[in-house]
């Protein structure tokens, strides 16, 4: 169809780990609901978009000049065919969507637009750019799960879970390479009790509010898997095992979710 003609190998996202930073909470939102129309287009627009982000940051020079200047052309007809696939499957959502879905589609969508200086100035490979990107991504769950019925703690429960393990995440990978360039070597203890406390404050609310306690639960699953991937001090070779280990750990969270729905 159009988008396979459009679409170009080279221009793929390339942060891998953002895929399943999106794909676990557009799951979790589709799961515990019951999806129409306006869950499916909301979890399409996000797709469409984030496709669209390679592009647009190879445009901007953010690869570097050479591939800023290899792939212009096919850059530019890669952005104009997803974005606009994007926008449209975007329309669409808001337009079938319940007026409640409506309002929480507005939360990742302001939570992106807060990378447009991140992007522009850079910046976006940064820990501050990527925990900005992981809680837009995280947010998705919002309006995907609101369109499909879904409310109270299973309506913001996972999104809070996905930004938090998306964090703790991304301060261990920070730690694994820092640990060998020593370029930020704070990260190194930071990360360790980050996940710690994480773990610790998912316990507690799993035993001392029941409401939470199946987000909480299946919080710590993937908050153990990086406790012991912080305790093994993993060499950079190893961030392929920990990038599995986590989507393992999320796959099992999400089964809890859809468990407890």
């Amino acid at each position: 169809g159009i988008v396979r003609v459009a679409m170009d190998n080279r221009l793929i996202p390339r942060e891998h780990g953002a895929y399943a930073e999106l794909g676990f909470p557009l799951l979790s939102g589709l799961v515990l609901g019951s999806p129409g129309a306006a869950s499916w287009c909301f979890a399409a627009a996000a797709i469409l978009l984030f496709v669209a982000n390679e592009p647009l940051v190879v445009l901007l020079g953010v690869r570097g000049k050479r591939l800023q200047d290899e792939l212009a052309a096919p850059a530019r007809r890669q952005l104009a065919v997803l974005g606009a696939l994007g926008g449209a499957a975007a329309v669409a959502a808001m337009m079938l969507a319940p007026p409640a879905a409506r309002w929480q589609a507005l939360v990742p969508a302001a939570v992106a637009a807060g990378l447009v200086p991140v992007v522009l100035s850079k910046n976006l490979k940064t820990l501050p750019g990527e925990v900005i990107a992981g809680a837009a991504l995280s947010a998705m769950h919002l309006p995907v799960a609101a369109a499909g019925g879904v409310t109270g703690v299973l309506l913001w429960g996972p999104a809070i879970l996905w930004f938090v393990v998306t964090v703790i995440a991304t301060l261990a990978v920070h730690a694994i390479k820092s640990r060998v360039t020593g370029a930020t070597p704070w990260v190194v203890p930071a990360a360790a009790w980050a996940a710690r406390l994480a773990l610790l404050a998912a316990l507690v609310v799993a035993y001392g509010y029941p409401d939470a306690r199946a987000v909480a639960i299946a919080a710590c699953l993937p908050l153990a898997a990086v406790v012991v991937a912080n305790r093994l001090s993993l060499s950079p070779r190893k961030l392929k095992h920990l990038g599995w280990a986590l989507v393992a750990a999320n796959a099992l969270a999400v089964a809890l979710l859809s468990a407890a729905s």
